[in-house]
């Protein structure tokens, strides 16, 4: 997301300067995609032990110090690290002080929601000092009206001070693939174009993917020869994941591992349909990569799902296998790809990067 908007701002506001501060370096053929107004200047984490101790050093300390002595107006985060001290804000432009204004980005609530996503002494106090750091921010953005509610509710934000701005998804799901490189990623897996269908996301507990296997194995029973492809892979050793340990040897099951976006693209674009039954969401990314790709989709019958996706995907509640059923013909699916296509225009870079333009200029 952060390496498109950029990319994005600099071309449609070439007055202004813009510094994207990383912690690592990035290849130079990267580098240069990105317009001269936007700088890249790359701040290395300390040699601290733990990557944790690091990662917050480096959000928390040299960061803000950074932006100081920049002497930047505003400072954007794209993800919940924003100052946790009072101090910063003190010497904001709101107070009369010469500090930045704050702008930051929060995509969902479930960490501070979930207490699974909470383990150990440091995660607790993390997620409690960001979710207290997002209520002093001046200006919160956010990715869906159902984000919105939950940052509202959870983190104690006036309703004035958050903006929906629907973000996009990478250029690569909305090029064509080449040929040889479509049937070497489905050969690679035992598939044919348009005879399975494809999970791609997270496997911890609120996506539902052992449900989605449960449905799956139903549909199985009267339908031979269509696997059900789950992309992707646990992240953590614990509870939050276990539902991928139970995933072995049931049906006719593909799990292909991590995949990079190229890969990710092929299987969209050749599936019977994406299935989606996650329980919640702050967006769900994979919903834009799918229609974008022009794949029908099944999706879980949500506000958010219902949101970002509109009319152009088929929303299930206890009726997955019949959804399922209606997938495999082909002038059915034909209509839902449709939809999907035209739900993909909605969402673009640059009208996310003018629409974020306008709130950093207005503070």
């Amino acid at each position: 997301m952060t390496r498109n908007l950029f990319a994005e701002l600099g071309k449609c506001d070439t007055e202004t300067k813009y510094i994207l501060v990383i912690p690592h370096e990035i290849p130079h053929q990267l580098a240069a995609e990105f317009p001269k107004n936007v700088e890249i200047r790359v701040l290395k984490e300390r040699k601290f032990p733990g990557a944790g101790l690091r990662k917050t050093w480096w959000e928390q300390i040299q960061v803000p110090e950074f932006f100081m002595k920049a002497g930047v107006d505003v400072a954007f985060f794209p993800y919940p690290a924003n100052p946790w001290t009072k101090d910063w804000y003190r010497r904001g432009h709101a107070s009369g002080g010469r500090g930045p204004k704050t702008v930051v980005t929060v995509h969902d609530c479930i960490p501070w929601m979930n207490k699974n996503y909470r383990k150990g002494i440091l995660s607790k106090l993390y997620h409690s000092q960001t979710k207290k750091a997002v209520a002093k921010a001046d200006l919160v953005l956010t990715v869906s009206g159902s984000s919105k509610e939950d940052i509202e509710k959870v983190c104690g934000v006036p309703e004035k001070k958050i903006e929906v701005v629907y973000n996009d998804v990478s250029p690569i799901y909305k090029e064509t693939p080449h040929p040889s490189f479509v049937e070497e990623v489905l050969g690679r897996y035992s598939l044919k174009s348009g005879k399975y269908f494809l999970y791609v996301g997270g496997y911890d507990e609120r996506k539902n993917v052992n449900h989605l296997v449960k449905e799956f194995l139903k549909f199985e029973a009267d339908h031979k020869g269509i696997p059900l492809v789950l992309a992707g892979g646990k992240l953590f050793k614990n509870k939050l994941y276990k539902s991928f340990d139970r995933l072995e040897n049931l049906g006719n099951i593909v799990k292909t591992g991590f995949l990079d976006e190229e890969e990710l693209a092929c299987l969209y674009r050749n599936c019977l349909a994406f299935v989606n039954l996650s329980k919640h969401e702050g967006f769900n990314l994979t919903i834009l990569e799918a229609a974008n790709s022009g794949a029908a989709m099944i999706l879980s019958d949500i506000p958010v799902h219902r949101e970002v996706a509109e009319e152009s995907a088929k929303f299930v509640k206890n009726d997955v296998i019949s959804a399922m059923e209606e997938m495999t013909n082909a002038s059915k699916r034909e209509i839902w790809q449709e939809k999907a296509k035209k739900l993909a225009h909605k969402y673009s870079w640059k009208k996310y990067a003018q629409i974020v333009k306008d709130m950093l200029h207005s503070l």
